[in-house]
């Protein structure tokens, strides 16, 4: 078993780190359904590509505009 106490005050300075210059700190919630949401998990770095489609579709939506 691993001890959480090696890692206290490591997890804020590695966890959450963005690509850019802003942290990520923003919070949304999304209703999924339970198929989609075991789907979704399963693709390897989904954090991140779901990241990715957001960012893509504000940049569409702001151009659309």
């Amino acid at each position: 078993m691993s001890n959480p106490k090696a890692f206290e005050g490591k997890r804020e300075a590695t966890q959450f780190k963005a690509a850019g210059d802003e942290p990520l700190t923003a919070k949304i919630d999304l209703k999924l359904t339970p198929t989609m949401k075991e789907q979704l998990k399963a693709i390897p770095g989904w954090q991140n590509k779901l990241r990715e489609a957001i960012a893509q579709l504000i940049e569409s939506e702001s151009q659309a505009s």
